[in-house]
């Protein structure tokens, strides 16, 4: 029985005697609908119980010949790569097909080397819209809940800038309705379009930008609960960030965590802060700022860290207990950024890991402000102590 396998087919022409040989031909209602009569196979519908339906259909795999119809190529963002995790690789044998998004920039007669793939489909969590805007070349699939020309108008209300960017959707491609709109984002956001639709944004010199040091009312926040720009564009930089997970601890309202994830796409952050109003305003900030990769824990730092993945990076922003137990969590070279505004806090950092301590500074920031007859001084805010240290 070790050697049974099921076929996931994306390219049907490959080799049809697969499907006349079958035993179970499974899939969704369209593409059943699609097969001619003369198969003998038992047809199986994925519908809406696709996890018990598959797991049915993968039993009678070990004893009989079963074909998967799918759309495209059925391990990106398919169910390749659902039957994959249930089966295992050495159970399954593919025959892919173009991708919808390969299909769509043939017919366009446009290369699409360098581009940055994005999926929505069967996501309901936040828009990356800075990361999209901010690719060269964008593809972002999308489905019912989010079509093509719904997301241009996400992108859109996010950056309205971005109205004129050359753009084009696909829709229903690789079937008989097949459709492609060319035209600006503006006109993407305007058409009504098909659930099974791909948006494509074409290289554009007007961008979003990377997200470092953004004004504080460009976050929601508490009583000036936030590390201010400057401070932030600071710890960032010492930090060094890369790929891995970042503990944002002592959150506040999740700045940091939120730049630090925008300018390194593959870095999972996991925010940790006790106050329930603040880590609300922490989701709503990673979804004004198009952040899907921030997790957020309301929890006191000592008993939440002991239940989250080990740390590359950490930043510690809520004081200083359980620094040390924060610090014994740290990958091997990983790097801990702390501050502190208060002395007994700012004398804590001073002692505390004395031989991972890389560096110590004081950052103090002044700000101009009118006085008097159209004379203006400066006014000096809370020096801000900056620890550094390694593992």
């Amino acid at each position: 029985m070790k050697d049974w396998k099921i076929t996931v087919m994306g390219d049907w022409g490959r080799d049809e005697s697969l499907l006349a040989e079958a035993d179970v031909i499974a899939a969704g209602r369209r593409l059943l609908e699609s097969l001619p009569d003369s198969y003998r196979a038992e047809r199986v519908e994925l519908g809406p119980s696709l996890g018990v339906r598959l797991r049915e259909v993968l039993k009678r795999a070990e004893r009989e010949k079963v074909v998967v119809l799918a759309s495209g190529d059925p391990l990106y963002h398919g169910i390749g790569g659902t039957i994959e995790k249930l089966a295992g690789s050495g159970h399954l044998r593919v025959i892919p097909c173009v991708t919808a998004f390969q299909r769509l920039f043939a017919l366009l007669g446009k290369p699409w080397n360098g581009a940055s793939l994005f999926s929505l489909h069967g996501e309901e969590g936040t828009l990356p819209w800075r990361r999209i805007l901010n690719s060269s070349t964008a593809v972002v699939y999308g489905d019912n809940r989010r079509t093509a020309s719904g997301i241009a108008a996400e992108l859109l209300a996010r950056f309205p800038e971005s109205s004129s960017r050359s753009s084009a959707i696909g829709s229903e491609l690789g079937t008989d309705r097949e459709k492609v709109y060319s035209g600006s984002l503006a006109e993407m956001a305007s058409e009504s379009v098909p659930a099974l639709s791909v948006l494509v944004l074409f290289p554009s010199e007007v961008t979003p930008g990377i997200p470092l040091g953004l004004p504080d009312n460009e976050y929601e926040h508490q009583n000036r609960m936030i590390t201010h720009p400057e401070v932030r564009a600071v710890v960032l930089s010492k930090l060094r960030l890369r790929s891995g997970v970042l503990w944002d601890l002592g959150a506040g309202s999740g700045s940091v965590g939120i730049e630090a994830a925008g300018l390194c796409p593959g870095l999972a952050v996991c925010s940790v802060e006790k106050d329930k109003a603040r880590a609300e305003q922490i989701r709503k900030n990673a979804e004004k700022h198009g952040v899907s990769s921030i997790q957020v824990f309301e929890n006191e730092i000592v008993d939440v860290i002991k239940t989250l993945p080990d740390p590359d990076r950490i930043f510690f922003g809520g004081g200083s207990a359980g620094l040390e137990a924060a610090f014994a969590r740290l990958k091997p070279g990983g790097i801990l950024v702390a501050t502190a505004v208060l002395l007994e806090t700012c004398h804590r950092l001073v002692s505390v890991l004395p031989e991972h301590r890389m560096e110590l500074l004081n950052l103090n920031i002044s700000r101009s402000e009118e006085f008097s007859g159209g004379q203006h001084l400066w006014r000096a805010e809370n020096p801000i102590t900056i620890a550094v240290f390694m593992k």
